[in-house]
């Protein structure tokens, strides 16, 4: 899950959160002169959280998420025995690492959390009803409640890959709370290990292979740069699972060497689908909203940025 609306999700998943066009929308979304008054009537929808609906729906109803998860797992699965079974690393932090070195070291299989193994559209569809945005309160209650689903295809391959001898480490932007000591009882990741005990996960009961966020000082960051390095230094990295681009590389460092990288997508790479959040968007919306903005003028301000780079037409 590998990012969530606004600055959490930035942090989490490695979360999510113009033009004359954009200004008017802007105005018309929100309100110019007075954004903070601006409310949903009764009997209308929430705006806020509204662009999130069809991305949730689809997710949540669309047979063709389901196909496409299932595809990717599927391939995922039909690769341990060739590609994930060969000689080398999915990880580009053991790139040229000793072969013979590398040969030694037991394997790992890396999977993000949210999005990849679990199901958080719940959670989204709760917030786009409340006419709401991510943010800590309402996220930690429903990692507390420990209900999300598997996201489909994920529990059969992960199963797979434990039959085949490679222990699974979860690298989550989930987090406990602020100065939470590591190894400190953790309501947060009591919760996700009971989640993923309950869908049959193979190793989701292990406290030690749930990697969070800022379990270690060094591990502070939404990069997951430095705990696939922690991972990699005991272990040959054969695959990784993920729905962002981070889960995989730095997309700076992708957009260097994509010739060189993008090979590794179905192969030891698998990307799963997400509509709804992500560092694409951040990417998109970042800078839109400043501070003291009101929920209502944010999303708005997130609308008309959105509208502003859409093209309408192949460059020439």
């Amino acid at each position: 899950m590998g990012q969530r609306i606004g600055q959490r999700m930035g942090q989490r998943m490695g979360h999510r959160r113009g033009s004359v066009v954009g200004v008017l929308l802007l105005c018309a979304l929100a309100g110019c002169a007075a954004p903070s008054r601006v409310q949903p009537s009764p009997s209308a929808p929430p705006v806020v959280g509204r662009e999130t609906v069809n991305a949730t729906l689809w997710m949540q109803r669309a047979a063709e998420y389901r196909i496409s998860a299932e595809q990717v797992y599927g391939l995922a699965t039909e690769r341990l025995t060739t590609t994930i079974a060969a000689p080398g690393t999915a990880a580009v932090e053991q790139q040229g690492a000793d072969a013979a070195t590398l040969a030694r070291l037991p394997t790992a299989v890396i999977v993000d959390l949210d999005e990849t193994v679990l199901d958080n559209s719940f959670y989204q569809a709760q917030r786009a009803l409340a006419g709401a945005e991510f943010d800590d309160a309402s996220w930690d209650a429903w990692m507390l409640e420990a209900a999300a689903t598997a996201v489909p295809g994920a529990v059969a391959f992960l199963q797979a890959a434990s039959r085949a001898g490679h222990r699974i480490f979860f690298l989550t932007n989930r987090s406990c709370p602020r100065g939470t000591a590591p190894g400190a009882a953790c309501a947060a990741r009591a919760a996700t290990l009971r989640n993923l005990a309950a869908l049959g996960v193979p190793g989701g009961a292990d406290s030690d292979n749930l990697l969070q966020r800022g379990d270690r000082p060094e591990w502070s960051g939404s990069e997951k740069i430095s705990r696939r390095t922690w991972v990699a230094e005991r272990y040959r990295i054969v695959a990784l699972a993920g729905d962002d681009l981070h889960d995989f590389v730095d997309r700076a460092e992708y957009a260097r060497r994509r010739a060189e990288l993008a090979p590794l997508f179905g192969t030891r790479w698998f990307l799963l689908p997400n509509a709804m959040y992500g560092s694409w968007e951040r990417a998109i919306v970042s800078g839109s909203c400043t501070p003291g903005m009101d929920a209502a003028t944010c999303a708005a301000a997130n609308t008309a940025r959105k509208y502003a780079l859409l093209d309408p037409a192949p460059a020439p």
